[in-house]
């Protein structure tokens, strides 16, 4: 593979079939599907899909213009239009390279998994093409997600749980509140960004110093306490390197006090948060970020 279209064809085909679509399947519900798969590992997870940013996939670059354009990082905040614009988009790379490209290495006794006439728009499945998928979906889609998550991990070499990643379909987390208790009885009453003291009527917020989209969990050594207006102001972004030394140094404090031995040990030292933090810079993850 030199690009991720293969296995997103797979998927998207696999899971339009588990589904309930017929063996006649539309460009535009396969377009749609490239969409809601790019866009989860494009705009949530940056997720390169090239060694090089200016070699990606089309798919990829429109998929970030439209994000931009439309000043969201959510697919169903993007106004109707932009989400119209980007399935005509899909349809047409599919009719392009994707759909002619899709049975090229495949061994010559195999039959095809579909037809499609040039520059129709559906795609055909044989009878034992579609019962065969009905039947395997999930299966299917496991093995498009190996082969996606293989690619990824050559071009993404320092992010953390690629096949997770890859495997998701959008930024679904546990809920941090269980947090806030350990951290108000460690930390200093106070927003660890703008230094804020919390009182009446300031809303305390338990955020992820590096990004959960990056990390994927909710390490102890990585939460702070922070204000609403700067929790929902760095969104995830990366912050500014300071705050890096901060954490380091609020760790250390935590590190000195009677936490549980379970707890203790979630804590980390400064050369595995900086570790953690260039490995973000690394992947040109978005930052660096600062109140105000």
């Amino acid at each position: 593979m030199s690009t991720t279209y293969k296995p997103a064809l797979l998927k998207a085909l696999a899971r339009l079939v588990a589904r309930g679509s017929g063996r006649t399947i539309s460009l535009a519900d396969v377009g749609e599907q490239f969409v809601a798969l790019y866009w989860t590992q494009t705009v949530i997870f940056h997720l390169r899909q090239a060694a090089v940013i200016s070699k990606e996939p089309e798919v990829v670059r429109a998929i970030r213009t439209a994000a931009d354009a439309g000043g969201t990082r959510r697919l169903d905040g993007l106004p109707a239009a932009g989400r119209a614009n980007l399935i005509r988009g899909m349809r047409r790379i599919l009719k392009i390279n994707v759909l002619r490209a899709f049975h090229r290495s495949k061994p010559a006794h195999m039959p095809d998994l579909f037809t499609w006439e040039e520059s129709a728009e559906r795609l055909e499945l044989s009878e034992a093409a579609h019962a065969f998928i009905a039947a395997n979906a999930l299966a299917l889609e496991t093995i498009a997600n190996y082969w996606w998550a293989g690619y990824l991990e050559k071009v993404n070499a320092l992010a953390p749980y690629i096949i997770e990643k890859v495997r998701r379909d959008g930024a679904r987390r546990g809920s941090l509140a269980p947090y806030l208790r350990i951290l108000a009885a460690t930390d200093a009453s106070q927003c660890f960004y703008c230094g804020r003291p919390f009182g009446e009527g300031t809303g305390i917020h338990v955020d992820h110093v590096l990004p959960w989209s990056f990390l994927l969990q909710d390490p102890l050594w990585d939460l702070v306490m922070a204000c609403s207006r700067c929790n929902l102001a760095k969104s995830d972004w990366l912050p500014d390197p300071t705050f890096v030394d901060k954490l380091i140094a609020t760790n250390a404090a935590r590190a000195k006090l009677q936490l549980p031995l379970k707890r203790a040990s979630l804590l980390l030292d400064a050369p595995q948060i900086h570790q953690y933090y260039d490995a973000a810079r690394a992947v040109e993850w978005p930052g660096p970020w600062s109140p105000g």
